[in-house]
């Protein structure tokens, strides 16, 4: 499956169906699914399978069962179990529509060894170029994620006008306090600082239209920035700065070629102070001033 990164400012989840699951399960076949699903266990005991594990649902576990991943879903006879589980995109999507229409009149086709519209098929992503949400975590904060998944449901159950707003609203809360319980765990301790660089560089990339400071990326980080922008230019030989202004030319060398927006415009769309500032390092990198490089 295709990964790509998403930033956090980016994430604009997509909530499609919400729903309880107790007795109902898919023991003996497997199942595949075109979106996320997200699940909760509220009480009692439930199992989840793939090919290559099977972890035991509780009370506070949280369950991400990803696009197109083979897996089993039951709970044992005799005992009795709550869940909430949400289907969702991370962000919206021209087909969402498509898709839920799809689904609802397809329903067999989750157990298909292969899923037949591969177009309908979610991408996996990273979170700022560092998360990537865990397939299972026991969650610390239990009352507080049941409440946000109460709240879910109660919207799509009521299904007023304002119900994807409320469940957008509670869905990011969720992923905002997964994400703080992993990076509590000292997940960033996996990262090697060989990876510092080029997360520096993946940073700059993504928000060249931003006035980037080292400041800035040495709090997304959490990194000292005299030691961020040493080791940047150990890797690059240029420092970040020179990096970001790099970049962003790049992108207005593109905008001066393809459209006719007015210079100023191009300078505030690429976080430049003032145009004075964007000509100046323009022309140093170039050998052109803005309006130069059009006429060429």
């Amino acid at each position: 499956m295709k990964t790509d990164n998403i930033m956090i400012d980016e994430l604009n989840p997509y909530v499609r169906k919400v729903g309880k699951q107790g007795f109902g399960e898919w023991k003996n076949n497997y199942r595949k699914i075109y979106d996320y699903e997200w699940m909760y266990c509220i009480k009692g005991e439930a199992y989840y399978e793939t090919k290559d594990t099977t972890h035991k649902l509780k009370r506070g576990t949280l369950l991400l069962i990803k696009p197109n991943v083979p897996h089993k879903f039951w709970v044992d006879r005799g005992t009795k179990a709550e869940n909430i589980w949400v289907h969702f995109d991370f962000k919206y999507r021209k087909d969402v529509y498509e898709l839920d229409t799809y689904v609802k009149n397809n329903q067999s086709s989750y157990f298909q060894e292969e899923l037949p519209q591969k177009n309908y098929l979610r991408q996996e992503y990273t979170i700022n170029n560092t998360f990537i949400l865990p397939e299972i975590i026991q969650i610390k904060n239990k009352d507080y994620i049941e409440a946000r998944y109460m709240d879910i449901l109660d919207a799509f159950v009521k299904h007023n006008a304002t119900w994807q707003l409320i469940s957008k609203a509670n869905l990011l809360l969720i992923i905002k306090d997964v994400l703080n319980q992993i990076e509590d765990d000292n997940y960033f301790k996996s990262f090697n600082t060989v990876d510092l660089p080029k997360r520096i560089k993946n940073y700059i990339d993504e928000y060249y239209f931003r006035k980037i400071t080292r400041k800035e990326i040495s709090k997304y980080l959490g990194y000292n920035e005299d030691y961020l922008g040493k080791i940047f230019k150990n890797k690059y030989g240029c420092s970040i700065s020179a990096y970001s202004n790099f970049v962003k030319i790049e992108k207005a060398k593109e905008m001066l070629d393809k459209t006719d927006l007015l210079i100023t415009n191009i300078s505030e769309l690429l976080g430049f102070n003032d145009v004075y500032y964007f000509c100046k390092t323009m022309k140093k990198i170039t050998g052109y001033s803005p309006a130069g490089w059009r006429k060429r």
